[in-house]
C-alpha cells in the first residue's frame, strides 16, 4: 500500500515539477501585471479623452487597489492549483 503512494524523486521528475511551477508563476504574474497596467491605462485614457488634467492620485489609488486585490486572487489561484508549494 505504501508503495503506491511514494513518489520517485528522480532528477527528471523534479525538473518537470520545477518547470511547471515556473510556468504557473509566469502566467499568473503576467496576468497580474496586465491587470495593473490596464487599470492605469483605462483611467489615464478616460482623462485624456475627456480633455481633463490627469488625476494622478486617483490613478495611483485605483492601480494600487487593483494590484492588492490581484495579489490576493493570485495567491488563491496558486493555492488552489499547487497546494503542496505552501507546505513547510
Amino acid at each position: 500500500m505504501l508503495r503506491n503512494t511514494v513518489e520517485s524523486y528522480s532528477p527528471e521528475s523534479t525538473r518537470r515539477q520545477t518547470r511547471r511551477d515556473r510556468s504557473l508563476a509566469i502566467i499568473l504574474w503576467s496576468l497580474w501585471t496586465l491587470a495593473v497596467v490596464g487599470t492605469a491605462f483605462w483611467y489615464w485614457r478616460s482623462d485624456v479623452v475627456a480633455q481633463q488634467p490627469v488625476n494622478m492620485l486617483g490613478l495611483v489609488i485605483y492601480s494600487g487597489l487593483t494590484g492588492l486585490v490581484g495579489m490576493l486572487v493570485l495567491t488563491l489561484i496558486e493555492l488552489w492549483l499547487d497546494p503542496l508549494r505552501f507546505l513547510d
